[in-house]
C-alpha cells in the first residue's frame, strides 16, 4: 500500500504509547504525525550524523566516566598532603560517593529526557557536574568534598553517561556494536588523558586550580558534545524514575546480575593490583604507568569486542571473557609473586575483565525498544552503584581482617569467584533472549 492510499483510508489507526502508561493504546491515524511520511524524513542510520553522535558520546563518557579515574590523583593528595591526620577510610568516602552517584543517578535521565529532550538533559548534566567541580575547588573539609566532588559531580556525570549510552542506540543499526564499543572505551581512555593533566596542574599550581581547570575542560567539551546530541527518530522514554516492570523481566534481571558481579570482580583489580606491584618491589611511578597500560588494553578490548559482537554474539563474548578473567585471577594472580607473571596478568585482565561495559548496553539496545533502553541502562548502573557502595568496604575489610594488609589472597578469591559466578546469569541470559518476550522489540537483533 502506498502512502497516498494509506492516507485515503478514513478510519486507519496506528499504535502509539500513552504519556501516562507504558501500555500501548490505539489512536486515530490523524491524532499523531503521519509516521509513513516522517519515516522518509528521518536521517539514515549508520551514516552521516550518526558518527557525530558517536564521537560526542565518546567524549562525554571520557569526561564523565574518566574523571573518577583522575580523582585517584586527588585521593593520593588528600592522603599525603591535605588530610594527613584523617583516617583513610573516612577519606575514601569521597571517591566512594562519586563512583556510587555516577552509577546510580542515571535513572533520573529518563524522566528528564521525556520533559526537556536528549540535548537539554545532557546539558543539564554538564551544568550540575561543573558546579560540583567548581565548588570542590573551594572545599576545605572532607564532608565538603563528599558533597561536591562526590554527590553533585557524580549526579551530573550520571545523567551525561545515561544519555551517551542511549543516543547511539537511536542512530546505529548495522554498526551498533562498533559504536557502543568505541563509546564505552571512553572511560578507559579518560584515565589515559585526564590523569596526566590533573597530575601536572596539581604539581605546577595547586589542587584548587586543578579542580577549576578540570571544570573548565568538562564544561567546554561536554557542553559542545551535549549540544550535538539529538535523537534520530521521535521517541518518548518512560516518565518513571524506576520502571519496575523490568524487574519482572528475566532477561533484564540477568543483565543486572552480571553487572553487579562484574563490579565486584573488576574493583578488586582496580583497587588492589597497583599496591600488589609496589609490594613486589616496583615503584609507585611504575605502578601508575602500568595503570595507563591497563587502561589502554581495556579501551582496545571494548572497541574490539563491540565490533566482534555482530559475528560471535555479545553474550557469547562476555561468557568467554568472564570465565577467562575468573580463571586468570584464581591462577596467575593468586600464585604469582614476581613482576613478570604479574605484568602478564595485568595486561590480560585489561583485555578480558571489561567487555561487558560495552556489551551490556549493546545487548539492551539490541533487544529492547528505544523507549526502554535508558531505563534498562539506568537501573543496571543503579544496581552496579549499590554493589560498589557495598563491595568496596567489604573487600577492604577482607583485606584488613583476613589478609592483614599483606596478603591479597582474600580479595583475589572474591574477585575471581565473582567473575566465575557471573557466567551463570550470562548463560541464563542467552537462553532468555531466545524466548518470546513482550518487552523486546518486534525484531530482536542477534546478541
Amino acid at each position: 500500500m502506498t502512502i497516498e492510499q494509506a492516507k485515503s483510508i478514513k478510519h486507519e489507526q496506528i499504535i502509539s504509547f500513552s504519556d501516562k502508561h507504558s501500555e500501548p493504546k490505539i489512536l486515530p491515524f490523524n491524532e499523531k504525525d503521519d509516521i509513513l511520511d516522517e519515516e522518509n524524513d528521518y536521517p539514515p542510520p549508520d551514516k552521516g550524523y550518526a558518527w557525530v553522535i558517536m564521537v560526542a558520546s565518546l567524549v562525554n563518557i571520557l569526561l564523565a566516566f574518566g574523571s573518577p579515574h583522575a580523582f585517584g590523583v586527588f585521593q593520593a593528595y588528600y592522603l599525603k598532603v591535605l588530610f594527613v591526620d584523617e583516617p583513610a577510610d573516612k577519606i575514601a568516602w569521597i571517591s566512594t560517593m562519586c563512583t556510587t552517584c555516577t552509577l546510580c543517578g542515571g535513572l533520573l535521565a529518563s524522566p528528564i529526557t521525556r520533559i526537556i529532550g536528549l540535548r537539554n538533559t545532557s546539558l543539564l548534566g554538564t551544568v550540575i557536574a561543573t558546579i560540583g567541580l567548581v565548588l570542590a575547588s573551594f572545599s576545605t573539609q572532607i564532608w565538603h568534598l563528599v558533597l561536591t566532588q562526590g554527590i553533585i559531580f557524580g549526579l551530573g556525570s550520571s545523567i551525561i553517561v545515561n544519555i551517551s549510552l542511549s543516543a547511539p542506540a537511536l542512530w546505529f543499526d548495522k554498526h551498533k556494536g562498533l559504536a557502543f564499543g568505541i563509546v564505552a572505551s571512553g572511560s578507559s581512555t579518560g584515565a589515559l588523558v585526564l590523569v596526566p593533566i590533573v597530575t601536572k596542574f596539581i604539581n605546577i599550581l595547586n589542587i584548587n586550580w586543578a579542580f577549576r581547570i578540570l571544570a573548565i575542560l568538562f564544561l567546554i567539551f561536554t557542553g559542545i558534545c551535549g549540544f550535538l546530541i539529538k535523537p534520530r527518530i521521535q521517541f518518548a522514554p518512560s516518565n518513571k524514575i524506576i520502571d519496575f516492570s523490568s524487574l519482572k523481566d528475566p532477561a533484564s534481571l540477568m543483565i543486572y546480575a552480571v553487572g553487579a558481579l562484574l563490579q565486584i570482580g573488576v574493583n578488586t583489580v582496580v583497587l588492589y593490583f597497583p599496591s600488589n606491584l609496589i609490594d613486589v618491589g616496583k615503584s609507585p611511578t611504575t605502578a601508575s604507568n602500568l595503570i595507563m597500560a591497563y587502561s589502554a588494553f581495556s579501551s582496545i578490548s571494548r572497541i574490539t569486542c563491540g565490533q566482534l559482537s555482530k559475528k560471535f554474539g555479545a553474550v557469547n563474548i562476555t561468557i568467554f571473557c568472564h570465565f577467562l578473567a575468573g580463571v586468570l585471577m584464581l591462577t596467575l594472580w593468586l600464585t604469582s609473586h614476581k613482576f613478570i607473571p604479574l605484568l602478564i596478568f595485568y595486561l590480560l585482565i585489561g583485555i578480558f575483565a571489561v567487555p561487558f561495559f560495552a556489551l551490556g548496553p549493546l545487548i539492551a539496545a539490541n533487544c529492547y525498544p528505544a523507549e526502554k533502553v535508558s531505563q534498562i541502562n539506568g537501573l543496571a548502573y543503579l544496581i552496579m552503584g549499590i554493589t560498589v557502595f557495598i563491595c568496596i568496604p567489604a573487600t577492604g575489610a577482607a583485606f584488613e581482617k583476613l589478609g592483614h594488609r599483606t596478603s591479597y589472597s582474600p580479595v583475589i578469591l572474591i574477585g575471581g569467584i565473582a567473575y566465575l559466578i557471573s557466567v551463570v546469569p550470562l548463560v541464563a541470559l542467552k537462553k532468555f533472549l531466545k524466548k518470546d518476550n513482550p518487552n523486546f522489540k518486534r525484531v530482536v537483533d542477534s546478541s
